[in-house]
């Protein structure tokens, strides 16, 4: 397993199918990041605590939120315009009908359970569930982040497929389709309301269109 090999695939599936990256760059000063993943290394709880942050800056906080925002269809993009993270990666592929979405989605949303819930309070209620699930306190912790990695490579391996498979980038381009029509026809009829000609001045449609998608 190298997951920095599927990272940096990732990324280069994406940039070449879709133009842009599933995950945004690493800045500098996250960079190491993605060079500390090491199945050996947590030996400390500090260690431990470290690479789960790392991961969940690299898988969550890097997803690609205005470009992700694309997948969702026109009519419901006002409906879902405040959603970020993981609950936008969620509705982008739900309202899609993707198969396969939902262990990763899992995954996500408990990895981020782990970070904020040991940030805030290793007490609370919400922190104990989390870290009963991934076994914490009953198996070294550099068997629990090995599985944690298991299932971060397991969601980048499916990202890699969907995004290779081409569906993202025709759902795009259909939700593209969609938008343009819907715009166009919300303008014929404005223009149709407004002039008693019924004209409609095509650079002005064009022009919507444009700044509208």
């Amino acid at each position: 397993m190298d997951i920095k090999k599927r990272y940096h695939d990732l990324q280069k599936a994406s940039q070449t199918h879709l133009g842009w990256h599933w995950l945004l760059p690493l800045c500098p000063a996250d960079a190491y990041h993605l060079q500390a993943l090491n199945i050996s290394a947590p030996n400390e709880r500090c260690d431990f605590d470290s690479l789960v942050l790392g991961l969940a800056k690299i898988l969550i906080d890097s997803l690609n939120e205005e470009s992700l925002k694309k997948l969702i269809p026109y009519e419901k993009q006002e409906s879902f315009k405040d959603k970020n993270g993981i609950a936008l990666l969620e509705a982008a592929l739900h309202l899609n009908n993707l198969d396969g979405v939902d262990v990763h989605i899992e995954f996500l949303w408990k990895l981020e359970s782990l970070r904020s819930g040991r940030r805030a309070d290793q007490k609370r209620k919400n922190y104990s569930k989390i870290a009963k699930h991934f076994d914490v306190e009953n198996q070294s912790l550099q068997y629990v982040f090995a599985n944690i990695l298991n299932s971060a490579s397991d969601m980048l391996d499916y990202f890699i497929a969907l995004v290779s498979s081409g569906q993202i980038h025709e759902t795009i381009k259909q939700n593209h389709r969609l938008a343009a029509d819907a715009i166009f026809k919300e303008m014929i009829g404005m223009a149709e309301s407004e002039r008693t000609d019924a004209s409609v001045n095509h650079d002005d449609v064009i022009y919507e269109l444009e700044t509208k998608l």
